[in-house]
């Protein structure tokens, strides 16, 4: 029985997992085109492209006349309006009358560059003479200045090349003074006996070192002992005066004395001030009862004395409380000073008792006095053998000692010659300085003069050239622009109007890209958008300019625009180039895709399988061959009836497998 259930139980199982697995094949196009990208198509056709370029762009006046004011003015009223025809000669501003704020700034400045000038000559220090010739534009040109100085500093040069070579000499004459001064070591070579000396020296030192140490040694062994004892004695002596020896008390014993008898006095004045409260109370009830019956008045008087008995009673024991106290703080601080003197006497005894050194014997200290001694004696051999070659050295020097005064005084008329030079040095640089300084203060002057003179000129160009009340036009043409309305300011070097010269047409440009300007050329038939609206229009294409904004990959198209219906500021539309022909694989331009290889499409390719078709994205490359701003011409393989992937839910690549967007 337990078999045959189990036999039944596998061969529900095996039937529930083929259920899913047929479930699993039949749905399994569903399931995966819910997770591939969606495409959509567009069939490969034949057919005509027409080619063309398209812009647009605002209608300036062709040249036209700008209309700058040179004076800063405000503006009283306008008498024209945009589009007017004005002739030569006809008002476009009527001005308020006052000055312009150039000519009034120029006056002021002229005021201060004549003030600033004449503080520049108080602080030149030039004369009268000198500020005139200024004035006059007499002063030394800049190539004499720079002459001047030059032979200036050519006089410097030499004097500073003698001062070299006097200086030169003066050191050596000192040289050779160093050689034979009497008190200078002889050039002799003493270099074995003085290394004689210092390895005696050497030997002698380290011998004396051992000696000192032994000494020293011997010394402290001394010291320690003494120590040791100070250090005992010093501890007794603590110990003595802390617990007393003898018949001497001792201050721990002094403290204890001292505390029981403060103790004593401060109850003993605590009795005695109680009594004479007990007395004080005694003798305020007999005052009152003295006050009820006089003639218990010697109950009172006698109350009242025993209150001033009891009273100096408490005094006393006050005041002997007070030195009892007194005492007691001293012995306090006595012993506390004893207690830690005896402390400080035991640390420093226990110290004392572990010094320890190691003490040299007798016959060690005789050994090193002898060494000593005979190192002494080896010193004193090497310096005699040293101050002998000396001596012989010496007596040979004295016949350069002649010598001698006669080069100090050269050295004497060397000194004199050298602070000579050094002085006439000094003055010319001086000279130089001053000079340079004058011959800039007057270029300083100069330059402050002539902007005088500029801005004088400046004041008579100005009045010369002042409008008055009115702006007329210098030519004749149609107002096309007005930058100023009545009541405001015009600013110097602006563009108050723009006039359109009779005579004179439109322009229009756009950008393009260099591939666009290669497909058309100057001549081309130009169409308008919307032509109907603006009647008797004309458009060329006139120039084909760089583009200063894209000059690697920029055109400029440029049109020549005519007709009664166009003014400067309108938006237009133009095509210009166009041209149709007949090509056989024609594709959306939205199909196409471009990377390192190329340019390129992705179509679709389909494949049939049991449960249906599969479609995979396949790449092709292509050759553009025409274009317009919806459709390309392409050479590619292909036979023309392809379906070309022109937008995809997802990105995708050549051979990633799609759904349709229909399917």
């Amino acid at each position: 029985m337990k078999s045959l259930k189990k036999r039944e139980i596998i061969k529900n199982i095996a039937i529930v997992f083929l259920v899913i697995m047929l479930i699993l094949t039949f749905f399994s196009n569903t399931i995966m085109n819910r997770t591939l990208p969606e495409v959509s198509t567009q069939n490969v056709t034949s057919g005509t492209v027409t080619t063309q370029v398209r812009g647009e762009g605002v209608v300036e006046a062709e040249d036209p006349y700008n209309l700058v004011v040179d004076e800063t003015r405000k503006v009283k009223s306008v008498p024209v309006h945009v589009g007017d025809h004005v002739d030569e000669g006809d008002v476009i501003y009527y001005l308020s009358g006052e000055l312009s704020e150039e000519l009034t700034t120029a006056k002021n400045e002229l005021e201060n560059l004549k003030g600033e000038y004449e503080l520049t000559i108080l602080d030149s220090g030039l004369t009268q003479a000198e500020v005139a010739s200024v004035e006059a534009g007499v002063r030394n040109a800049t190539g004499t200045i720079l002459s001047t100085l030059e032979g200036k500093d050519n006089e410097i040069n030499s004097l500073k090349t003698q001062l070299e070579e006097k200086e030169k000499k003066h050191s050596e004459v000192e040289h050779q003074i160093s050689l034979i001064d009497p008190s200078a070591t002889p050039n002799v070579d003493y270099s074995a006996e003085e290394k004689a000396v210092e390895n005696a020296r050497a030997t002698l030192e380290n011998a004396q070192s051992v000696l000192d140490s032994y000494n020293e040694a011997k010394a402290q062994a001394v010291q320690i002992a003494q120590t040791k004892s100070d250090a005992l004695a010093n501890y007794n002596a603590a110990k003595d005066a802390f617990e007393g020896t003898g018949n001497q008390k001792g201050a721990k014993t002094l403290f204890d004395e001292a505390e029981i008898d403060y103790e004593t006095k401060k109850a003993d004045y605590a009795n005695k001030y109680n009594d004479y409260q007990s007395k004080v109370t005694v003798y305020n009830n007999a005052k009152a009862a003295y006050i009820l019956d006089p003639s218990k008045a010697q109950d009172m008087i006698d109350a009242e004395n025993d209150m001033n008995a009891a009273k100096d009673a408490m005094d006393q024991a006050l005041a002997a409380k007070d030195n009892s106290e007194k005492n007691y703080n001293t012995c306090k601080t006595n012993k506390e000073d004893a207690e830690s003197a005896l402390n400080a006497a035991k640390t420093a005894l226990d110290e004392a008792n572990a010094l320890t050194v190691n003490v040299p014997t007798d016959a060690q200290i005789a050994s090193a006095q002898a060494d000593v001694k005979a190192k002494e004696d080896a010193l004193k051999k090497a310096n005699d053998a040293l101050t002998n070659k000396r001596n012989s050295a010496n007596s040979s020097s004295s016949q350069s000692n002649q010598n001698l005064t006669n080069l100090k005084n050269q050295e004497y008329d060397l000194s004199v010659a050298i602070n000579d030079l050094k002085s006439k040095i000094e003055k010319l640089e001086a000279d130089r300085a001053d000079y340079l300084s004058t011959e800039k203060t007057k270029m300083g002057l100069e330059t402050k003069y002539q902007e005088i003179l500029k801005k004088e000129k400046q004041i008579k160009d100005l009045e010369a050239k002042a409008l008055g009340g009115e702006v007329t036009s210098p030519v004749s043409g149609e107002i096309v622009s007005i930058a100023y309305a009545g009541g405001e300011k015009i600013e110097a070097g602006s563009t108050a109007a723009v006039i359109q010269i009779d005579g004179k047409g439109y322009k229009l440009s756009f950008p393009v890209s260099a591939k666009q300007a290669k497909a058309v050329k100057v001549g081309d038939e130009v169409s308008v958008e919307n032509s109907w609206y603006y009647g008797d229009l004309n458009a060329n294409l006139v120039a084909i300019q760089p583009d200063k904004t894209n000059s690697r990959d920029g055109k400029i198209l440029v049109f020549s625009l005519s007709g009664d219906s166009v003014f400067p500021g309108q938006n237009l539309t133009l095509s210009v180039g166009e041209k149709s022909s007949n090509y056989d694989l024609i594709v959306p331009n939205a199909a196409l895709h471009e990377d390192n290889g190329g340019n390129f499409i992705l179509i679709v390719d389909s494949k049939s399988t049991p449960f249906g078709s599969r479609y995979i994205a396949k790449k092709v490359d292509v050759t553009i061959l025409a274009q317009d701003d919806k459709v390309t011409a392409i050479d590619a393989d292909l036979f023309g009836w392809e379906y070309v992937i022109t937008n995809s839910s997802k990105i995708i690549e050549n051979k990633d497998q799609v759904k349709l967007a229909d399917k």
